[in-house]
């Protein structure tokens, strides 16, 4: 019986397949198209790779039928950027048709569990630490309200349906896998300087403050909430509890590259989000605790972007 997941070649995708592999699972990889990643090549062999979009039933539906899946975890969503203010109905269809594409084929094969991979933007913006205890879902723009929308959703097929559906809820975690070059609008900017991008800006975000965790963190969140027992609550934040500017982001990008190039950023918000997440529950009930700052993760990351750049 194999675990199914979806976005396999995606940043966090990549990892958990990693991960899973690596503890001796039985893990069925779904992508649109492979990746070289160095740190997948340790697991070659180790796990079964399907071409398929999340949006193609047919596709997918042949899949599980010629596979014996015990568990899913959903990682496939389009992030925040210009595209997807220019293009909601194609986002709003990736993010929660892939999804209840996803909840159906568990139904249908009797898929028992699920990880949805959803985000802290369900809080939109507060003030405090939002914590899963406390703070109703109330995204406050479009990308967040595809996952709380994904959320409810899926607890509806968890009740109807008799599937264990889980939510983890990252923030804003970045590290191997992908180049600064490859990765979204506010990431490709902030960690430039470690690829050595010249001339990009960021229209405002100099008094922004977020908890960027570091993607192994985020991993080892996921792994625990998939795989603890007897789970008093199904939804989970996964993130650091250290906060740090946009402006100190990319300036620990530029202390760890060859080639420290510059970044301008405007003042005021780039968006509207609370710094970071409650992860007191996650503590409690997965034993989950973050084991890297935002520096010792640049610097890991630095050294992953200086062995793969040249690729």
């Amino acid at each position: 019986m194999a675990v199914l997941i979806t976005g396999g070649y995606g940043l966090l995708g990549s990892w958990l397949v990693y991960q899973f592999a690596r503890e001796g699972k039985d893990v069925i990889s779904v992508d649109t198209k492979k990746r070289e990643l160095d740190y997948l090549k340790e697991v070659e062999g180790e796990f079964k790779f399907f071409s398929a979009d999340v949006l193609d039933f047919s596709r997918l539906t042949d899949i599980f039928k010629k596979n014996s899946v015990e568990g899913i975890i959903h990682t496939v969503s389009l992030m925040p950027s210009p595209f997807f203010l220019e293009n909601p109905y194609k986002v709003i269809s990736i993010n929660v048709k892939g999804t209840v594409n996803l909840l159906e084929l568990a139904r249908i094969f009797g898929v028992k569990k699920f990880l949805y991979i959803s985000s802290g933007a369900v809080y939109g913006e507060v003030k405090d630490r939002p914590s899963e205890l406390t703070h109703p879902l109330r995204p406050s723009d479009l990308y967040g309200a595809t996952k709380a929308s994904c959320e409810f959703i899926g607890e509806q097929y968890g009740k109807d349906h008799g599937i264990d559906f889980r939510s983890a809820r990252p923030y804003f975690f970045f590290g191997p896998g992908r180049l600064p070059s490859e990765q979204t609008y506010l990431f490709k900017r902030l960690l430039a300087p470690l690829e050595g991008i010249e001339g990009l800006e960021l229209e405002r975000g100099a008094d922004q403050r977020l908890g960027f965790t570091y993607i192994k963190d985020v991993v080892k969140g996921c792994y625990l909430l998939y795989n603890a027992e007897k789970l008093r609550y199904k939804a989970m934040n996964i993130a650091t509890e250290e906060v740090v500017s946009f402006p100190e982001m990319v300036r620990l990008a530029q202390k760890y590259s060859d080639n420290p190039t510059e970044v301008k950023i405007g003042p005021g918000k780039f968006m509207p989000r609370g710094e970071t997440l409650d992860i007191s529950l996650a503590k409690k009930e997965l034993g989950f605790y973050p084991e890297y700052t935002v520096e010792e993760g640049m610097r890991e990351y630095a050294e992953w972007v200086k062995r793969n750049k040249k690729k």
